[in-house]
């Protein structure tokens, strides 16, 4: 869900903050580098307040920001209050609704014209890889089929280092599509505890490539 954090200031907020804002910064790009914060920023003419827009499982992924943020534990910001916000509408809304007869994709969008290959790497021991082959193969690809833009998908394994190396890489029809199986941060990557403990390390990310070409047989 997303969670807009409503900051309300004082009139000598934008002096009081310059010895903060180095310190706000740093905490608001880690926000947003684990996926937490997706935008933020002042709000203009005049500078009377500030908006930031979260997405979470709930509204504590912005007020524990918030507890914490030093514009707020300074006193540069007075108040401070979070709303829920159901998003419709963009690529990036956490509940999408389309007009009566519009297609999810349409046609003069660049997400509708390339295909989207997605790819994740993890490692796992000898012992453990085939256990992780038959998680995969029996419940996270089946769930896959069921996502409506889901076109493919390949695991990979080779042995490095008396260790077993794991590629996936997913089809998709689009961007879109990946987001309903990622969600809004679709380059973070989806790794359920249960998959978690077959692996000893993976990527937190993925990458994303536009299939220009390709061909079967």
């Amino acid at each position: 869900m997303h969670y807009l954090l409503f900051y309300e200031v004082g009139e000598d907020y934008v002096s009081r903050r310059q010895q903060f804002r180095q310190a706000h910064l740093e905490k608001a790009w880690n926000a947003s580098a684990r996926g937490e914060l997706v935008l933020g920023g002042a709000l203009a003419d005049p500078v009377d307040g500030a908006v930031l827009l979260f997405q979470g499982d709930s509204p504590e992924v912005a007020e524990k920001f918030a507890r914490s943020d030093p514009y707020v534990t300074s006193g540069a910001v007075k108040r401070w209050h979070v709303r829920e916000w159901t998003t419709v509408v963009g690529l990036e809304a956490t509940n999408p609704v389309h007009a009566i007869g519009q297609s999810e994709d349409p046609p003069d969008t660049p997400q509708a014209q390339d295909r989207i290959l997605r790819m994740w790497k993890a490692r796992s021991s000898a012992e453990m890889a085939g256990e992780y082959v038959q998680y995969a193969t029996r419940k996270v690809f089946p769930v896959l089929r069921a996502i409506q833009g889901f076109r493919g998908s390949y695991l990979l394994r080779r042995a490095v280092d008396g260790a077993m190396e794991l590629m996936v890489l997913t089809l998709w029809d689009s961007m879109a599509a990946v987001r309903r199986f990622a969600g809004a941060r679709p380059e973070n990557a989806v790794v359920e505890p249960e998959a978690k403990a077959m692996l000893t390390s993976f990527d937190e990310h993925v990458t994303h490539f536009e299939v220009i070409e390709g061909q079967d047989g």
